[in-house]
This record gives C-alpha cells, sequence and structure tokens, in this order.
C-alpha cells in the first residue's frame, strides 16, 4: 500500500481552522477515465496494440495480462501522467480500476512502476514493426468512403535526452543531444497518422521517403480516387523525395506536394522583380507589401526542372523577406502558397503530441523501449484526438479545445466510487462545470444494452 501522507491544518478561515487529510476512501481525481474507457471499448486501440506484443511470461505466473498493461499506460499517459512512478499510486485509483476492468476495491490492484518498466522494455524489433504497421493501417482504415483528399503533413521534432540513453547524440541544430522523432498528420482532420524514432543524428528527412511511400500506397489501395498532397518544410525538399512523390505520381495517380524550399543566391536573384514591385509599394503605404510570382528552377542535384512559386515580401522593419515553395500543383501562386502556410497547423498538433502529452519524455536507456513508448503516447494523442471528436458533437468550444484543456475539463474530475453486489457507482460533482457536456459525451459512446 502507498505511504501515508500526514494530515495538514490550514488557519487562513476567520473563523474555524481547516483540517487536510489524505484518507478519503474509495475517492478519484480523474473520474473522466470514464470516457476514455468508452472510447478505448467503440475503438478497441488498447485490444489491436496488445495483439501485436508477444507474451514471454511464464503463463501460470502473469497477474497483469498485456492488455490491461497497454490500457493501464494509455489511460495514464492520457490523463497526464506520463511517468512509470505514479503507477506506484494509481494502481489502486478506483476510478482507473474500473476502467481497466477492475474491481474498485481490489487489494492486488494494476501494474507497479517496476512491472510496467519491464513491460516497456521486453518489446523487441519486430513487434515495435508490428505496432507501426497496426498503427498507420488504423488510419487507413478509419477514412471515410468518400473522401475525395488526404493531406499528409510531415514534420520532425526533437526529444532533448538525458544520461547515457541508446542512440541519443548531440545535433548541432537543436544544440543538444536529442532523439529526432517523424511525425505525420493528416492536415484535414489533425490526427496522427504514424510516429518514427530516429537516433539524435539523423536529419530531418531520413526514412521520410519509405514512410511517404507507405503511407500512400496504402491510401491508394484502398482509395484509388482520392488525391493525396503532402506537405512539408524545406527540409523534406530533397531529391531522393522529390523523385519518388512523382514516381507515386505516375504509377498510382493524384499524388502532389508542396514543401518548403531554402532560398540560395539563384533563387533571391531570379525573385529580385518581385522583390522590387514590393519595396516599392511598402514605401508607398507604409505598410508591408507582398507579391507572388514563380519561375522554373532545377538545381544540380534535381533529374528535373520543377515549379518554384515565390513570395516576395518587402517589411519596412526587416525589408526583404522572399520565400520559396517546390511543387507539383497547377494553382495559382498566392493560392499554392496559403495552401503550403496552412501546415503551420502542424506545429499546434505537435505542441499538444509533447506539451499535453509528453512525448518527449523518453527516458528509458533502451532505443526500443523508448521507441515503443513514443507508439504508446501517439496511441494516447489517438484516444484524446478521440475525445475532441466525439466532444465536437455537443460543445463546439470543447471540440477545439487543445488537449491539455480538454483534459481539465474532462478528464481531470473528482470521484467518489462505491460498489454493491449488483452495480459500481460512481458520483462525480455536482458543481461541475461540463456536467452536461460530460453526460452527453458518455451517452453518445456507450452501447445502448450492454448491462442492465
Amino acid at each position: 500500500m502507498p505511504e501515508c501522507i500526514p494530515p495538514q491544518r490550514l488557519s487562513f478561515h476567520p473563523s474555524q481552522p481547516v483540517e487536510v487529510s489524505f484518507d478519503a476512501p474509495r475517492s478519484s481525481s480523474d473520474g473522466g477515465a470514464l470516457l476514455l474507457r468508452c472510447l478505448d471499448e467503440r475503438d478497441g486501440w488498447s485490444r489491436r496494440l496488445a495483439d501485436c506484443l508477444t507474451e514471454r511470461r511464464q503463463a501460470g505466473r502473469i497477474r497483469h495480462s498485456l492488455h490491461e498493461q497497454v490500457r493501464q499506460r494509455l489511460f495514464q499517459i492520457a490523463l497526464g501522467y506520463e511517468d512509470c512512478n505514479d503507477a506506484n499510486r494509481l494502481r489502486r485509483d478506483p476510478v482507473l480500476l474500473t476502467a481497466c476492468d477492475r474491481s474498485p476495491d481490489d487489494d492486488e490492484g494494476l501494474s507497479s512502476q517496476p512491472t510496467l518498466s519491464r513491460f516497456e522494455n521486453r518489446v523487441g524489433g519486430r513487434a515495435l514493426r508490428r505496432l507501426l504497421r497496426r498503427f498507420e493501417g488504423d488510419y487507413v482504415a478509419s477514412l471515410p468512403e468518400h473522401t475525395e483528399q488526404v493531406v499528409l503533413d510531415i514534420d520532425a521534432t526533437h526529444d532533448p535526452t538525458h544520461g547515457q540513453q541508446e542512440l541519443a547524440f548531440f545535433h548541432g541544430f537543436y544544440d543538444e543531444r536529442i532523439y529526432h522523432p517523424l511525425l505525420v498528420f493528416d492536415g484535414e482532420s489533425g490526427q496522427l497518422v504514424t510516429a518514427l524514432l530516429r537516433p539524435g543524428r539523423t536529419h530531418a528527412s531520413r526514412w521520410a521517403r519509405a514512410v511517404l511511400r507507405r503511407l500512400i500506397c496504402q491510401i491508394k489501395q484502398r482509395l484509388p480516387g482520392v488525391r493525396i498532397l503532402v506537405r512539408g518544410d524545406s527540409h523534406f525538399a530533397m531529391p531522393a523525395i522529390l523523385d519518388e512523390l512523382e514516381r507515386l505520381d505516375a504509377e498510382l495517380g493524384g499524388v502532389d506536394y508542396v514543401l518548403g524550399l531554402a532560398q540560395n543566391p539563384v533563387l533571391v536573384r531570379w525573385a529580385q522583380r518581385a522583390l522590387e514591385e514590393a519595396r516599392r509599394e511598402s514605401e508607398r503605404t507604409g505598410q508591408s507589401a507582398r507579391r507572388f510570382t514563380e519561375m522554373r528552377y532545377g538545381a544540380k542535384s534535381w533529374s528535373r526542372l520543377r515549379r518554384i512559386v515565390v513570395r516576395a515580401e518587402h517589411n519596412r522593419f526587416w525589408g526583404a523577406n522572399p520565400r520559396f515553395v517546390v511543387t507539383s500543383l497547377d494553382e495559382e501562386p498566392d493560392t499554392v502558397y496559403h495552401l503550403y502556410c496552412q501546415r503551420g497547423d502542424c506545429e499546434n498538433r505537435i505542441k499538444d503530441f509533447k506539451n499535453a502529452l509528453a512525448a518527449d519524455r523518453l527516458s528509458c536507456s533502451r532505443f526500443r523501449a523508448n521507441f515503443f513508448r513514443l507508439l504508446l503516447h501517439a496511441a494516447a494523442y489517438r484516444l484524446l484526438w478521440a475525445l475532441r471528436q466525439s466532444a465536437q458533437l455537443v460543445s463546439p468550444r470543447l471540440g477545439r479545445a487543445q488537449f491539455d484543456t480538454l483534459r481539465l475539463r474532462l478528464l481531470k474530475i473528482a470521484a467518489l466510487v462505491r460498489r454493491s453486489k449488483r452495480r459500481i457507482w460512481i458520483q462525480l460533482p455536482r458543481v461541475f462545470p461540463e456536467a452536461e457536456a460530460f453526460r452527453r459525451i458518455a451517452t453518445g459512446l456507450d452501447p445502448p444494452g450492454a448491462l442492465t
């Protein structure tokens, strides 16, 4: 059992002392875990992830199934407990026990920190490949039949490392030792498509070509007529990636790209006329001025000439500010550039992934264990993304909320838990501001007639 915390007396009240104790029976601060369980029951993420793992423990001595351990970790991460150490107390949380199919007064509890650490470190390379393919396959299977266009926003981020972690290297751009994950998001819905952990010295575009080919082929196999647009910054405007996307367009049809392109003296020289026009307008109006134009350009390492869209901007504070985009699209230059700028929303998705879900807490010593942990955080992202989709049906305000706001409003709720022979009774606060939204979301998620 967790150690006892001594009571505390507070003296701020003008008429009576306030006594605080930490011994409320069968209570929880995470009543919203019930919604996570309803989502998991509907979509089956924890079961599918657990099916990708191999059970290597002695059958007669297993006390916590792989499915239960996956579910426990997903729920803890989604609730804001990314560290396995938190399990030493949360393993007896009555709401979390209920959400993981245990009795709320189960004395044994869920997995402890050492048990979860062994669980994460047992995963091997083959299991990781199965998990990654299942994760990507679930996204492709979730696309509606009437989908006309899929936008794949690809980006890299960094996870600072500490200590002697496998394949954690110093990266000069970030000026620290890191892992360098590769992420792909659905640009229309914000769904996380895939997450790939890479060593710290890896270039931002490393393995992007293989990931994009795998995803595009899967999407086209299921939805042959869908149009696919790949967006990314200048790190991904590499000759091999451009050639691969054009090859896929020739093979499958309907594959386009719009990628940032780093400026160089040749591009800037060709953009001078548009920059000069923008400068004159800026001086006349005293405001920033923009001009859009295009050119055909081919770097020495490219196999062919490609269309370059130029945004020539002049600002009275910092002067000329040209931006370049390489694309296979035929739309007007300003339309193409604004379409490229929409990939900035990918940064908000990464913020949800890293800040709200602490996906950069990859503190295991082994690289494979950290890869597995990244995929667990990615699955927790999908869990909260699905919660936001369900919340949008009952409250547009909650449907636009960031993950940490969504967690605060719908998951971090005090709850009292009682159990009788006939039922488990969970009481939420009467003054809970989102009580009606909570009730309507739960009603929409819970299948009717399951238990009476």
